[in-house]
């Protein structure tokens, strides 16, 4: 009996034993955690002039290109050492020289009937004086015409106006037998070359000029809202006031840049796009900036044109905006978080130009909240040192 209730005995001592330890044990107090308040970075803005630029791009075009046509017919006898497309020319250079013979013959033979001409001229009037005298003595009444010999007299003065024309024709097709560059420029095709007969009309060559170049730049209504552009023709435009305009483009590898400004506008909006069209002209297409290389054209060339300038707005980073509800977030003089709704007036690419909802000293958080909340408690981070290069 002892040997069964001796091990019934020790087990309900240690039962109650753990119970007892179980139910007395102190509860731990709770640790009071505070979460740190997130780290934010920061830039303090203020209210400033802005000048702001409209983006478009075109096409570089010449200012003025031409069909090189002959006036005269004849074999071709000499053309420019650099008479081919792409050559180079200046104003007044012999592109095409004609065979001039043919012309000096036919001037010759105009001089040859001038001088007979002037001989029966000169006859006539002699002849016209002794008529009159004998009229003067042997008539009666009014005398005729035909009997002083006016028609006589006007055939033979028209007889030397027709030579001295002719002669002047002949001269004037000897001088259209040398066809000169009428500008500074490269030649685009060339149509003729030595031992070629051409005739009167035929195109000998295709020219453009080399000193401007210019470029057609279409904007929206919108756009042009930001621009100052007077409106006015080349004719009476002044290029002190219009507009600057920033071209540039990649060529081999090497950003070239030009600098033109518009001069121009066309006549009507683009049917299809409702946009207005531009025209910049670049004066100086072969700039030292550019190592050399010469504007061409056909470039494609991207536009930043010059656009009003704005008083008392505020610049931020495109990044900061919620460009969905454009938005950004402030913090306030107590490190309270604040989202504020902005009036954005110019939207570019590495910049945002802000109209309203902006003062000047607010801090716009550009990084380190990925959920904001209203009214939240944030730190401030410090700026990132500057770390000098190592020399």
């Amino acid at each position: 009996m002892t040997r069964i209730l001796l091990p019934i005995g020790v087990l309900s001592m240690g039962l109650l034993t753990a119970f007892l330890l179980l139910t007395n044990r102190s509860q731990p107090e709770a640790e009071s955690l505070q979460p740190e308040p997130p780290r934010v970075e920061v830039i303090e803005v203020q209210p400033q002039s802005v000048r702001v630029t409209v983006t478009s791009q075109g096409v570089a075009m010449p200012r003025t290109e031409i069909d090189l046509v002959t006036e005269v017919a004849g074999k071709v006898i000499h053309v420019h050492p650099a008479f081919a497309a792409g050559g180079s020319f200046h104003r007044g250079d012999v592109l095409v020289a004609v065979d001039p013979r043919d012309y000096q013959l036919a001037r010759i033979e105009a001089q040859s009937r001038l001088a007979e001409a002037q001989r029966l001229l000169a006859q006539e009037e002699a002849q016209v004086e002794q008529a009159l005298k004998e009229w003067q003595v042997l008539g009666k009444g009014e005398a005729t015409a035909l009997a002083l010999r006016t028609p006589q007299l006007r055939e033979i003065r028209a007889k030397v106006a027709a030579a001295k024309a002719d002669g002047a024709k002949a001269k004037l097709q000897q001088i259209r037998c040398v066809l000169r560059a009428p500008f500074n420029g490269r030649i685009r095709a060339k149509h003729v070359d030595v031992g070629q007969y051409i005739v009167p009309g035929e195109k000998v060559a295709r020219l453009y000029a080399t000193d401007s170049l210019e470029v057609r730049l279409p904007v929206s209504m919108e756009q042009l809202a930001f621009l100052d552009i007077p409106w006015i023709s080349e004719k009476n435009g002044s290029t002190h006031t219009a507009p600057s305009v920033t071209l540039h483009t990649t060529i081999g590898g090497i950003m070239g840049r030009w600098v033109g400004y518009i001069i121009r506008t066309e006549g009507a909006l683009e049917p299809s796009s409702g946009q207005l069209s531009l025209v910049a002209r670049v004066s100086q297409p072969k700039s030292d900036q550019n190592h050399g290389r010469p504007l061409l054209p056909g470039t494609f060339l991207q536009a930043e044109i010059e656009g009003r300038e704005y008083h008392q707005v505020f610049v931020i980073p495109p990044a900061v905006l919620n460009t969905r509800t454009e938005q950004v977030l402030v913090v306030d003089d107590t490190n309270r978080l604040k989202i504020q709704q902005l009036e954005v007036l110019k939207s570019e690419t590495d910049r945002l130009v802000v109209r309203e909802g902006l003062q000047a000293g607010d801090q716009v958080v550009v990084s380190g909240i990925d959920v904001p909340i209203e009214g939240m408690e944030v730190t401030i981070s410090p700026p990132s040192p500057i770390v000098a290069p190592i020399p």
